[in-house]
């Protein structure tokens, strides 16, 4: 087998093994044949659709395990996240001593660091695809974590992928962080969404698109600092204004999902910090978050407490 302990391999001698082949298995094949990687696929029961996008690429699939992992430098497991397990059991057993496993399935952190669990001479790398590979391809960015990240990242980095190593991480962390940003990034989608058919709806939708410029004049973190800053200490104003757009925008004929939802989300701040909260002594400029964010983490966990007693940080 290729010694690629070091990350030292070359794109001739590389072995890679995808695992599924779904809009990312089959970008990152034809990445990589392009290349001249050796890929292999396996897949237990492939879809007819899918053995033409292989056979376009030249590619057959695997279907025994034993003979997909064996003499395969580097796995990419790209199945859903639903099969993490079943599929590192399979990796775990067949794979030779010194390869490298990377899941890339978006599984649970609790299910990745079990499947991490399994691996004994195998290294696992844990690795968290933070954009659109059906924009990006195979350079959309990958954040790897685990104690053999960098590994992957020598490995890949020369055939043109994005890889970021974290740093001091654990299998699992990756794909918490990206579970995370999901929370940010895919609760933009649909707030931006919903406020743009409601827009629509009212006729404004080029007059709204022409009237945030001072959205656009500032970044995304100073945003983001900005509504932690001001969150609690406006959330009953807030909470009122909101109460007041729902029920403007109910007879639209747009189903108001996010907007409810946003309403709510003021309205338990006022629960669990009051109607006139002030902020944690201290919380401003560099100490803005690590003061303010602990402080409403404990109130949202002590929802039974009155506001009057929660510590000021």
């Amino acid at each position: 087998m290729t010694n690629t302990t070091s990350g030292s391999c070359s794109a001739s001698a590389l072995r890679v093994l995808i695992v599924g082949f779904g809009d990312v298995g089959q970008s990152y094949a034809k990445a990589l044949v392009a290349q001249g990687v050796m890929v292999h696929l396996y897949h237990p029961a492939p879809r007819e659709h899918a053995v033409d996008a292989a056979r376009r690429l030249g590619l057959e699939f695997h279907t025994v395990p034993s003979a997909a992992y064996a003499g395969c430098d580097l796995a990419l497991n790209v199945a859903p996240g639903s099969q993490v397990l079943t599929v590192a059991q399979a990796a775990a057993s067949h794979m030779q001593a010194g390869a490298l496993f990377a899941d890339l399935s978006s599984a649970a952190p609790h299910d990745v660091r079990t499947a991490a669990s399994l691996f004994a001479q195998v290294d696992f790398v844990d690795v968290a695809i933070m954009g659109a590979v059906s924009i990006h391809g195979h350079r959309t960015p990958l954040l790897a974590s685990g104690d053999r990240a960098h590994r992957l990242q020598a490995l890949l980095a020369p055939l043109g992928f994005s890889v970021q190593a974290l740093p001091d991480s654990l299998a699992g962390d990756a794909t918490a962080l990206k579970l995370v940003r999901s929370v940010l990034t895919k609760g933009m989608d649909g707030v931006i969404i919903e406020c743009l058919l409601v827009a629509e709806a009212l006729g404004l939708r080029q007059t709204l698109l022409s009237n945030i410029g001072d959205l656009d004049s500032s970044r995304l973190s100073e945003l983001m600092a900005m509504f932690v800053r001001t969150h609690a200490p406006h959330a009953q104003r807030r909470l009122h204004e909101m109460e007041a757009v729902e029920k403007t925008l109910q007879n639209l004929g747009v189903p108001l999902i996010v907007t409810p939802a946003i309403r709510r989300r003021y309205e338990r701040t006022v629960e669990v910090l009051g109607p006139a909260a002030q902020l944690p002594q201290g919380a401003q400029g560099d100490a803005l978050f690590d003061r303010v964010l602990p402080w409403m983490l404990l109130a949202e966990r002590r929802d039974s407490a009155s506001p009057a007693t929660l510590p000021e940080g």
